[in-house]
């Protein structure tokens, strides 16, 4: 523990709150990255003293969410973090820590009264009365009335950031010592058994993460959650699951703002979300010229629809106006049938990431996919191939730029492409392709590639992997890494 302590004690002044954050979360806990970053944004520039660094890097160009991006990666780079699961093109994911560091952390934020965790396997009183400052409150258990004994023990005066792991986070007696929390600005409802929107937190209005999990059995249109959720104007985050209504565009400093359903997006717009990041659950039927405007900034966005939202949008040429999102990199689709894509030139300019899930496309389909000039990672899950055919003949054209390729339950037979046509290919995934016969054996021609990555697919596709593998050996002295599992 001496060595390990000497590690945070030689963290650089900036670094150490980040560290000590990590004691937030419960033991084991596998720690989703984008929560991670959320947080740290929405902490008042971090809650650290060096608020003027954070501000210089943002005034040279940082995001705030690259600069937290940036100091997680400085804590993993010196072992005191590590990664849990990295996407198919290198992202993190998921991090966590190992048990004697996290047990380093514990002690380190409790010693600099920096975080009040509370579990049941710790005496509360004694809990309570060592914190002089309890700005941080973590609680950790199961049963809900022993949170909410802790809760009515805090200081409201002093509290600013509540994350609850607990089984039942919306109980009444909760609810009631949460919203006497006048300060809050930080809550996370982790648990996902709300059975409604609880309207008592619209009172809190200095609230800038919110977090909030429904019930999965309870269907979006019995949930009301009320206009008055407006009041909540310094929200940097709100997490929502199953709304059926909201005003979003009052929210003027919302950054992030998830949906994990097939939501609706109001018609009239009273506001511009200058500040807008990434945007999950959006409706295809709402992608409107004038919504861009009011989201000029979005650099992220899921769209989540059913198919007839896809072929009405599509009627509509909805989908067109993806090019005004400027500034956007990443999107996503989730449920879009064969030819509804608009054509090229109707994806945004600066297009880096592209993901398709529960998808059918058709070889048309492909075609404009690859005509996208900045994409570098393309996933692509299938709901049903059947539309390709059982051999797809990439364009000639290809993938000029694309880097990472994630086929999912591809079930065709033949791929026939070239190392031409994927000139920038470093990592290959193939995922449930269970009638696929090979990899294209000109791949060992790129030599970029880094890596086929192999699950639920023929023998025959591994063997050709493998031969690649070797080919690249003997003709360039260089190496692959192929990995397989569950081989048909």
């Amino acid at each position: 523990m001496r060595v390990l302590a000497l590690s945070y004690h030689h963290l650089p002044h900036h670094l150490k709150p980040f560290f000590l954050y990590f004691a937030t979360f419960p033991e084991d806990e596998q720690i989703s990255v984008n929560k991670l970053v959320n947080l740290w944004v929405a902490e008042v520039d971090f809650k650290i003293k060096e608020k003027a660094d954070v501000n210089l890097k943002v005034a040279k160009g940082f995001r705030r969410e690259e600069y937290a991006e940036q100091c997680l990666t400085d804590l993993i780079d010196r072992s005191l973090v590590f990664i849990h699961h990295l996407t198919f093109d290198r992202k993190i994911k998921a991090c966590r820590m190992h048990d004697l560091i996290r047990k380093l952390c514990l002690r380190e934020a409790n010693n600099s009264n920096f975080v009040n965790v509370i579990t049941e396997d710790r005496i509360s009183c004694e809990q309570t009365r060592h914190f002089s400052t309890e700005r941080w409150i973590s609680v950790q258990s199961e049963q809900f009335s022993f949170v909410a004994n802790q809760l009515a023990t805090v200081n409201y005066n002093k509290v600013q950031s509540i994350l609850l792991f607990t089984r039942n986070p919306s109980n009444s007696r909760i609810m009631q010592e949460l919203v006497r929390v006048k300060f809050l600005q930080i809550l996370e409802l982790a648990s996902p058994t709300l059975d409604a929107f609880p309207s008592c937190l619209v009172d809190l209005s200095l609230l800038r993460y919110l977090t909030l999990n429904f019930n999965s059995s309870i269907n979006d249109h019995d949930i009301n959650v009320p206009p008055s959720i407006a009041r909540l104007q310094s929200l940097y985050t709100l997490v929502l699951k199953f709304p059926k209504y909201y005003e979003i565009f009052k929210m003027s400093q919302l950054r992030n703002l998830c949906l994990d359903r097939i939501n609706m997006v109001p018609h009239k717009y009273e506001g511009t979300l200058h500040n807008m990041q990434c945007l999950s659950g959006l409706n295809p039927l709402y992608c409107d010229y004038q919504f861009t405007l009011h989201i000029p900034r979005l650099r992220k966005l899921l769209i989540c629809g059913n198919q007839q939202d896809y072929i009405q949008s599509n009627k509509e040429t909805r989908l067109h106006n993806l090019l005004y999102f400027f500034q956007l990199e990443e999107l996503k689709f989730y449920g879009i049938p064969h030819s509804v894509l608009p054509p090229p030139k109707a994806f945004p300019e600066n297009l880096k990431k592209l993901a398709l899930t529960n998808t059918c496309l058709n070889l048309e389909d492909l075609r404009i996919l690859g005509k996208l000039p900045k994409l570098e990672a393309l996933k692509l899950k299938f709901a049903s191939s059947s539309y390709i055919g059982t051999e797809w003949e990439v364009a000639e054209e290809g993938f000029p730029q694309l880097k990472f390729l994630l086929l999912n339950r591809l079930n065709i037979k033949y791929w026939r492409a070239s190392s031409d046509q994927f000139p920038c290919l470093e990592r290959l995934f193939l995922e449930e392709c269970m009638n696929m016969d090979s990899v294209p054996e000109d791949f060992a021609e790129i030599t970029t590639l880094q890596l086929i990555d192999i699950r639920m697919c023929k023998e025959s596709v591994v063997n050709s992997a493998k031969k690649i593998q070797q080919d690249v050996e003997d003709n360039y002295g260089s190496s692959i890494e192929v990995h397989f599992r569950y081989i048909l």
